[in-house]
């Protein structure tokens, strides 16, 4: 092996373990986890909440008009923890379902 290639292999193997060892990737954060959703005790909205982890989460309602179609109404992005609240618009009043969305830092 000539000595160009030799230090051509020598860098490679070099950031490979820099790459392997490098800090942060390891001690990432937990996305939000142990999460709950439920109906609001009115019956017009729902919440979303979650108690583990790091990062945000919002209420997500499903709603329908009179016509039978759906449309989703989203509540704020809160840190774990929190409660968001989600509520229907005015097109389509009628709450049917309810869910969460979370994001990592």
């Amino acid at each position: 092996m000539n000595r160009a290639k030799a230090i051509g292999v020598a860098v490679l193997v070099a950031a490979a373990a820099a790459v392997t060892i490098a800090p942060g990737a390891a001690y990432a954060d937990p996305p939000p986890g142990n999460c709950e959703t439920g109906f609001t005790y009115s019956l017009d909205g729902t919440w979303a909440t979650c108690k583990t982890g790091s990062g945000y989460a919002r209420a997500l309602a499903v709603c329908i008009n009179k016509s039978g179609k759906t449309k989703g109404g989203l509540g704020p992005w809160v840190a774990v923890g929190e409660h968001s609240y989600a509520y229907c618009p005015d097109s389509h009043p009628t709450i049917v379902d309810h869910t969460y969305r979370i994001k990592t830092y």
